[in-house]
């Protein structure tokens, strides 16, 4: 009978014979999986268990023991056979008990199919995928008030395709996913993104699911790391298998961010922020929607350097809620980009700038106006079109127009960049990397790119009268600039000491608090537009006076660089990373020249130079000190001999402390003095 009806399924039908031990398959079952001929017995135990796939051994074992012992009289499970080519295949196989006459079971009879699965798991892995997820959390695990649900992520595969080629990146990932089998039930690992896996964890504390996340650590040591989200299943945080896996999902991006090899817990806080976050791109939907009401311009003045008149304007957008209030762009920014919105939001923002624009040059003569433009913006296929129909429709020439674009939007994705900006720059537009310092671009890139401007971040600007390194980092990119007759435009600008050094060193142009905040544009239009207003005048006023504090400052400024220089007082910085060994010693010319060390050497090679030169037996003194500088908030002093290169031994002072880290080095400040020529009471 099962043979007449094996001819009118493409499921494979079969008979155990539980008291006998034996299974009989029928249909073309043989002709894809290494079973016996059809129409004879299978010994279970021997010839079913070779086509097994071996990490669901004992899973289907374990159900089909209970079912010759008379605990459960139906069998309906997901496993894999391996197939005559010896991968992997998922089966869905049921069956029925039917017992004999004293109750006992005699035989079950099923069918196994191999078809209704295929869309269920992952053609890479071979492992269930998202769809086969959504499904169990469904139907099998969400609300089990124990248990976690992990979402595992492999660090930087984009990296090892690119490195080692896409078919090693794939071989990584079916790695992954045999780990992960070794370490959790088959049947609770899902393949559901390219390099995503999730699981199902059966534990009841944290700190066992520390423990698989460790295990899979050191498992794939060898050959990638691994980054989770962990969310527990609990029945009154989630009502749905989509709920689950999206408040998975939004931890392990928040891992992600944390950097490689990080494990974060699902925080209560974080979904609040997420709901909060959806309902404020609701409300900025609605706002695009509306002519991009809420969203207004302000304006902050470029000055030139010398004289202090105006350049032009940077526009900055702002956002003002109903809701919320004043949002920060830190804020929204991001949320434009990520959602799309910044590409409706940034042509507002170019045409309103324009407009403005064309409004100032009657008054000032080439008034330029600069407007911030993502990455996400350049890859628009027609940005370059729509951005001169704007011009065009507003009545600006391209030239009065400065498209900034961070260093970031090297590192995107965007084969028409060069013909965009070569668009871009056809019309008159000038093109300025802005922030720049901050990101990976080099000096070699921004000679490719032709760009017109370089705007130096306010992170190299503040302190820049103490701060040695920043100094000669600055004094350098400006030295590059002139002589690729590159603009540079320094940013964040607020005191008159910052002023007073930057003068020094001749950019461009000056932006930043110390000449105005942002501001809206009647203000501005007023304080530097409108010479007939009180506003105006009192500007002009500040302007002269700071030409009177910077020629003090300047006096005061470069007398104690004499002072430094004729006392043979040399300033050192010293960096350090201590996780990656890294070292760095930056000076200044005056410790350049007392020390004598090649101005061409690296900042590693400078620091190996001098930490080399301590003379034998005082190095564990030195480090000592050093420590006590990292440790300490006050200023740490020491005395050593130091064997200078034309000299001999001399005897050195020394005194540091400790200032704000950057970048992953501790920053360390100080002096150098060779006091053995120095008469002392």
């Amino acid at each position: 009978m099962l043979s007449i009806l094996s001819k009118s399924t493409d499921s494979y039908l079969y008979l155990w014979d539980i008291a006998r031990d034996e299974n009989w398959f029928f249909g073309d079952v043989d002709t894809n999986f290494a079973i016996r001929e059809k129409g004879k017995p299978m010994n279970k135990t021997a010839d079913m268990e070779a086509i097994i796939y071996p990490e669901d051994k004992k899973m289907l074992h374990d159900d089909l023991q209970l079912i010759a012992e008379g605990k459960k009289q139906v069998h309906n499970m997901n496993y894999r056979w391996m197939n005559r080519k010896g991968e992997p295949v998922w089966i869905s196989c049921r069956g029925t008990v039917i017992n004999d006459d004293k109750g006992k079971p005699f035989v079950m009879i099923g069918m196994v199919s191999d078809k209704k699965l295929k869309y269920l798991y992952h053609p890479l892995t071979k492992l269930f995928n998202k769809n086969k997820m959504l499904l169990d959390l469904k139907e099998s695990f969400l609300g089990k008030d124990r248990g976690y649900f992990m979402f595992v992520g492999i660090d930087n595969l984009a990296n090892i395709n690119l490195r080692y080629g896409r078919k090693y990146g794939d071989d990584v990932i079916k790695h992954c996913g045999e780990v992960m089998e070794k370490l959790v039930h088959s049947q609770n690992i899902w393949h559901v993104e390219n390099n995503c896996f999730a699981l199902y964890l059966d534990v009841d504390t944290e700190g066992k699911v520390r423990e698989i996340y460790n295990r899979l650590q050191d498992e794939l040591e060898a050959v990638c790391t691994v980054s989770a989200g962990v969310v527990p299943d609990r029945i009154d945080m989630f009502q749905g298998g989509n709920n689950l896996y999206a408040c998975a999902e939004m931890t392990f991006e928040k891992a992600k961010s944390s950097g490689a090899c990080t494990i974060t817990f699902f925080s209560q806080q974080d979904l609040e922020n997420r709901i909060k976050t959806i309902q404020f791109l609701d409300e900025m939907q609605e706002s695009v929607n509306n002519n991009c009401k809420g969203f207004y311009l302000c304006y902050q003045p470029q000055v030139r350097t010398g004289n202090y008149q105006v350049y032009g304007a940077e526009a900055l957008l702002r956002y003002h809620s109903d809701v919320r209030g004043e949002v920060y762009p830190n804020e929204f920014i991001p949320l434009l980009e990520q959602s799309k919105l910044i590409n409706q939001v940034g042509m507002w923002v170019l045409e309103t700038a324009l407009q403005q624009c064309k409004i100032w040059r009657q008054q000032i003569k080439n008034f330029r106006i600069s407007v911030n433009f993502s990455a996400i913006q350049l890859r628009e296929k027609d940005i370059a079109e729509r951005v001169l129909k704007l011009l065009e429709k507003t009545g600006v020439p391209g030239s009065a127009l400065t498209i900034e674009i961070t260093e970031s939007v090297q590192l995107q994705k965007n084969d028409n960049l060069s013909d965009i900006l070569a668009q871009f720059r056809s019309a008159g537009i000038e093109i300025s990397i802005d922030d720049f310092g901050t990101g990976y671009a080099s000096m070699g890139y921004l000679k490719s790119m032709n760009v017109n401007e370089i705007k130096i971040d306010r992170m190299f600007v503040k302190g820049i009268e103490e701060a040695t390194y920043n100094y000669r980092l600055i004094s350098n990119m400006i030295e590059f600039a002139k002589n690729n007759s590159i603009r540079i435009c320094c940013e964040g600008v607020e005191s008159m000491q910052e002023l007073t050094v930057l003068e020094g060193l001749s950019p461009n142009l000056i932006q930043g608090y110390l000449f105005s905040k942002p501001c809206n544009k009647e203000d501005f239009e007023q304080a530097f537009v409108d010479n007939s207003t009180d506003e105006y005048r009192r500007h002009m006023d500040y302007v002269q006076r700071l030409y009177k504090y910077k020629d003090r400052m300047q006096v005061i400024y470069f007398n104690t660089k004499d002072i430094l220089r004729k006392t043979d007082l040399g300033l050192w910085i010293i960096r350090i990373n201590e996780k990656e060994q890294e070292y760095e010693m930056h000076t200044d010319e005056t410790m350049e020249r007392i020390i004598a060390v090649d101005r061409k050497y690296t900042p590693q090679e400078c620091y190996r130079y001098w930490y080399d030169r301590i003379k034998e037996g005082y190095s564990d003194y030195v480090q000592k000190n050093v420590k006590r500088m990292i440790e300490s908030d006050k200023v740490v002093q020491l005395q050593y001999p130091w064997i200078h290169p034309e000299l001999g031994e001399v005897v050195v002072r020394c005194s540091g402390k400790r200032v704000e880290d950057s970048d992953g080095f501790i920053t360390l400040e100080g002096y150098h003095r060779i006091i053995s020529n120095i008469e002392e009471n």
